[in-house]
């Protein structure tokens, strides 16, 4: 029998209230914006590789393309055969990063701190703001929808909660353009009859695993022991998911808005496994992200490379440093190092490979940062 946890809180503690905030179809729904005529047409955001018109993979799709089955990380020939008559764009990172800007900039007036997650959603701490009052929390967030929507023409979807993680799923729960609520003494309720792959942390290894001993939803879940949830997935995992499944989450949010991390990625003219083929390149794209976290003052203690062979599985292999890299040469010694590993545990041939750097601290003599990759 699984005992109820109850954790003690003073009388007259404020309730906490978090919302998130997630941009529908965001860099399509820019495209559109770009182009009227394509409307309710299906738009596809693409990384094209440059080997031919057809070659590279989806990065974002409409919701008339998704409904078709075009889904990001699919290769792009595989996606115009699903929607022949879509309009297929390149990606561009720097007009979605101006615009997220712009929107997400605004969200600091409704919250006490705002959290960015990713270019195109963010979490907002409402509690002082409303004083835990989450009717005053819906009447801030439904503003923001609506200014969102009159200024730039883009649909977000929001959900509020107690805490981040049942912010998150709120906000997935109602797409386009959803507002959902989670009181606390409705988080049971809500949670219990949805697919335990509503669940961060729960992608389709970990589904199936859980399907397999017939754990289909969130409620059945819960009703597993914390002992067979850790001896399924380990100490960290297993109390997560034991957590999780009660909709307990004390997390705060990440406010340090500084960028953690800088990298660059690119697609090989030709696949290969050779890392001799690859040096020379990879060389160039060490000394360029060299030079622009250099450029401004960025010593970073951590340092990743990524593989992407070609049947899209991604690989990667990382180091932490107990000093901020120094060098260039330093940077590209340990960057060789890493894709070697790499390389000799590729089962297929490499398409796309890239770096990430992060961590930054002082040089040098700095203690290495704990956190990397979020």
């Amino acid at each position: 029998m699984v005992q109820a946890i109850v954790f003690p809180q003073e009388e007259d503690a404020m309730p906490r209230i978090v919302a998130h905030v997630d941009m529908n179809a965001f860099f399509a729904a820019i495209e559109q914006n770009a182009h009227p005529e394509w409307k309710n047409e299906p738009i596809v955001v693409c990384v094209f590789s440059g080997r031919t018109l057809d070659s590279g993979v989806v990065s974002s799709a409409s919701y008339d393309a998704r409904k078709l089955g075009v889904r990001a990380g699919m290769p792009i020939v595989q996606a115009k055969q699903l929607c022949a008559k879509g309009h297929f764009v390149p990606v561009n990172h720097t007009l979605y990063g101006q615009i997220s800007d712009q929107i997400f900039t605004r969200l600091f007036a409704y919250g006490d701190a705002v959290e960015m997650a990713s270019i195109d959603e963010a979490y907002a701490d409402l509690t002082q703001k409303t004083q835990g009052d989450y009717a005053h929390a819906e009447r801030l967030m439904r503003e923001f929808q609506q200014k969102i929507q009159k200024e730039f023409n883009l649909g977000c979807s929001v959900g509020i909660a107690p805490n981040k993680l049942l912010a998150k799923i709120a906000s997935d729960f109602q797409k386009p353009n959803g507002f959902t609520i989670v009181k606390p003494e409705s988080v049971q309720s809500f949670l219990d009859p949805l697919p335990v792959k509503s669940l961060l942390g729960i992608g389709p290894k970990t589904e199936q695993q859980l399907v397999e001993k017939n754990i289909h939803t969130i409620a059945q879940l819960r009703a597993c022991g914390a002992g067979e949830l850790v001896a399924l997935f380990g100490a960290a995992r297993g109390q997560y998911f034991f957590h999780a499944s009660r909709g307990i989450d004390e997390s705060p949010l990440e406010t340090n808005y500084e960028k953690q991390q800088r990298s660059s990625i690119w697609t090989l003219q030709r696949d290969t496994q050779d890392w001799n083929e690859l040096r020379a390149l990879v060389r160039e794209k060490a000394l360029e992200l060299w030079d622009e976290t250099a450029a401004q003052g960025k010593f970073f203690t951590q340092i990743s490379v990524v593989g992407v062979d070609i049947a899209l599985k991604q690989m990667t292999r990382s180091t932490t440093l107990n000093v901020a890299c120094v060098s260039s040469e330093q940077l590209f010694s340990e960057v060789e190092q890493l894709f070697q590993s790499l390389l000799s545990n590729a089962p297929l041939p490499l398409r796309r490979v890239g770096l990430r750097v992060g961590g930054f601290a002082s040089p040098p003599k700095q203690k290495r940062l704990n956190e990397f990759f979020g």
